[in-house]
């Protein structure tokens, strides 16, 4: 058996492992009252509540683009007892992930609505409707609160087929590792948005803060269908029965996209984007990591005293 180790921790170099470590978000810099980010003596400046059309480009293009790039330049590893070098993943394995993921439908079509909504012009008027008709939640309240209690369905479509997943000789181990691996690719692409939201400081139609673009109730809802929808082909089921259940998850990540237009937290191209990135990110990690041919082990070990986390995989 040849085991990877890669320790989060730290700074030190790549020695068979690679160490980084997860520190506390610090302070914030103080923001008037409408959010804005202040220096001592700086004035507020203008600030537009619609993304440039430049701005959600660039957003989907650093995480389309950003796996392709990686599959050029993986950092090898080596292996315990051996002198040899290997890339884990291999570069082939990311390239198959990335193209994969990028020409999924939900990916290239919510990436491509959100381009045309912003370049449209078409946001606020998307948004001023739903807010003031409420067509499917009957109340910006209710939109709200729908939001929370559809991605949590969709978390739970995620953890159910996971665990409907046959292991092998070893079935809860393997269930255990498969939702390791979902679980981090779903905190991936969520911990995109975030960065997204603080870097874009996009306006959300209540004014409520700058951390409208891209949606994170969207890309978690979307990550957690894609990885139902990966779950879903490793069953041994019927086409009768695996594209309803496809369409009823994919239907639970929309309702929550729209849930956050009707409760005015977010406009159209906000939920389209995070669709796009959340269901982009899934099935990339899920390709390049559970859709291997050989068997990979997952572990996980966290020091509190030293706040660190040590991911262990083993390869045959």
């Amino acid at each position: 058996m040849i085991r990877e180790e890669i320790s989060l921790h730290g700074s030190d170099a790549l020695k068979g492992s690679l160490d980084a470590q997860w520190t506390p978000p610090g302070h914030h810099s103080k923001r008037d009252a409408d959010g804005a980010r202040l220096t001592p003596g700086q004035s507020r400046c203008p600030r537009t509540d619609i993304p440039s059309t430049a701005a959600v480009a660039t957003c989907l293009l650093i995480v389309f683009l950003l796996p392709a790039y990686l599959g050029c330049a993986t950092t090898p590893i080596r292996k315990e007892g051996d002198a040899d070098l290997r890339s884990w993943p291999t570069g082939p394995r990311w390239r198959h992930a990335s193209f994969n993921a990028l020409r999924h439908p939900i990916t290239w079509g919510a990436a491509a609505g959100a381009a045309v909504v912003a370049a449209g012009g078409w946001d606020k008027k998307i948004s001023h409707w739903a807010v003031e008709r409420t067509p499917v939640f009957g109340s910006v309240a209710q939109a709200k609160s729908a939001s929370d209690d559809l991605r949590a369905l969709c978390d739970f479509g995620m953890l159910g087929t996971a665990l409907a997943v046959p292991g092998g000789d070893y079935p809860w181990r393997s269930r255990f590792e498969r939702l390791l691996v979902e679980e981090g690719g779903v905190w991936t692409a969520s911990s995109f948005t975030g960065l997204a939201q603080r870097n874009i400081d996009r306006e959300r139609p209540d004014g409520s803060n700058n951390h409208g673009f891209p949606s994170g109730h969207s890309t978690r809802a979307f990550a957690y269908n894609g990885m139902s929808s990966r779950n879903l082909d490793a069953l041994d089921l019927p086409g009768t029965a695996r594209i309803p259940l496809k369409i009823l998850f994919t239907g639970l990540a929309a309702g929550t996209a729209w849930a956050r237009v009707e409760g005015q937290k977010h406009y159209p191209s906000d939920v389209l984007a995070g669709a796009a990135v959340g269901n982009f990110v899934a099935l990339f990690v899920h390709d390049a990591f559970l859709g291997r041919t050989e068997k990979v082990t997952v572990g996980v070990r966290m020091d509190r005293e030293e706040r660190s986390l040590t991911l262990r995989f083993a390869l045959p």
